[in-house]
């Protein structure tokens, strides 16, 4: 960037700062992203955080080293009392020769020897305590100095990545949104623009409904958590007892029919009555409802089910659909019983939903802990307008009577 005059002057440092960083600002922008300049504005910020937690070890050094400075003062200022103190009583000593008797004294030469050599050896023993002093005294002041050279150069680099940080969210800040009142709404104009914006007393308003309601609120969950734990807690008991009746319901219906029951046997003039009451069937579906309502008033067995003159529930449904020329079987060359024909239709996409149920298909009843495929248990043939023909039992045969669907857990449709 060029200024336009070399002569140009600066009244203030801030406002040329301010320039500067806005120009910057504007520069970066043009090949940045805020996104990638608030992610460097966060890892500086990590990194700077690490930096200073350095310094504080080298901060606690420095103390430190300061106290062991002081204790050496100390000694230092105790040596020299101890050294004062020994001088004047030395002072105050009796003349050589003559003791506080008045008795005279071993003779001057040999005192003299002795007590230059215990002042020698004391000396010696002075010394090497003052030099051990003095390393220790100096080791401290190294130490001391190392540290602190060790933390000025960290704050340091704590710096500058604060200001590297402080430059990335000056980048992401100052962008420019186009909006003149968002981009220049700071300072005083801010305050003004939030104390006309009617905006700002309605989320007050607000956040002191909410802490209001807030205490009513959670009281409410609470109860409603507890009323719930009490339902699954009954569901969870109350659900054994609903299929036991309901196993119960499905036994006593194999021993029971409906008012509607029809066990007679049946006029051709009857049969093509329901066959016209039904509003649609193709010549299959036909064909199975025509051979199941002709077997009404047949004999229930389950050692003659092959017989063709009496039927068991599974038996009577392969003939039926046998007649139309689909074989549920599947190759097996007879009537299997209710749950592996169950098995074997749903395993060959035969099953169908309840939503879908036309003429001549096959109601399955199971839910029964009786060891086969889906505790299925008993077969209905569905003819239409609601009613099935059915091998009910040895008491009433095959039956044509209203549809049950207590425990009736699968539909299929052979030909489908």
């Amino acid at each position: 960037m060029e200024f336009k005059s070399a002569t140009n002057a600066f009244e203030k440092k801030d406002r040329f700062a301010d320039e500067m960083r806005r120009f910057v600002c504007d520069e970066a922008a043009r090949f940045t992203t805020s996104g990638n300049e608030a992610a460097s504005a966060s890892i500086d910020e990590f990194a700077e955080k690490g930096v200073r937690f350095s310094i504080e070890k080298h901060k606690r050094n420095i103390r430190e080293q300061k106290q062991i400075l002081v204790e050496i003062k100390q000694k230092e200022k105790e040596q020299k009392k101890n050294k004062d103190t020994s001088i004047n009583q030395s002072e105050t000593e009796l003349p050589d020769g003559i003791s506080s008797s008045g008795s005279s004294e071993p003779s001057s030469d040999s005192k003299s020897s002795s007590d230059s050599k215990e002042k020698s050896d004391s000396g010696h023993e002075a010394s090497k305590k003052e030099k051990e002093h003095d390393n220790k005294k100096e080791n401290a002041k190294k130490e001391k100095s190392k540290e602190e050279k060790k933390a000025g150069a960290k704050t340091a680099v704590a710096s500058m990545l604060r200001a590297k940080r402080e430059l990335s969210n000056d980048l992401v800040g100052n962008k420019v949104t186009g909006d003149a009142l968002a981009d220049g709404n700071t300072g005083m104009m801010k305050m003004f623009t939030e104390l006309i914006n009617p905006m700002t007393y309605v989320r007050k308003f607000l956040a002191y409904l909410a802490g209001i309601i807030a205490p009513y609120i959670l009281a409410f969950m609470a109860i409603a958590t507890v009323v719930l734990i009490i339902v699954m807690f009954l569901f969870s008991v109350l659900e054994p007892l609903k299929e036991i009746g309901d196993a119960i319901s499905g036994f006593i219906s194999m021993f029971t029919t409906s008012d509607e029951v029809v066990n007679d046997d049946q006029s051709d003039d009857e049969i093509d009555a329901i066959i016209d009451s039904i509003s649609s069937m193709d010549d299959t579906q036909k064909s199975v409802v025509l051979y199941a309502l002709s077997k009404v008033g047949c004999a229930y067995s389950q050692e003659d089910r092959t017989s063709g003159t009496s039927f068991d529930c599974s038996s009577l449904a392969y003939y039926a659909w046998q007649d139309a020329g689909v074989d549920v079987s599947f190759g097996g060359g007879g009537p299997p019983c209710a749950a592996d024909m169950a098995k074997m239709l749903e395993t060959n996409g035969k099953k169908l939903t309840v939503m879908d149920l036309q003429p001549g298909d096959l109601v399955f009843y199971g839910g029964e802990a009786n060891g086969r495929y889906m505790g299925i248990y008993h077969v209905a043939i569905y003819v239409g307008n609601g009613m099935c023909v059915e091998a009910l039992n040895t008491s009433y045969g095959v039956v044509y009577q209203r549809l049950r669907t207590t425990n009736a857990i699968m539909v299929c449709r052979p030909n489908m």
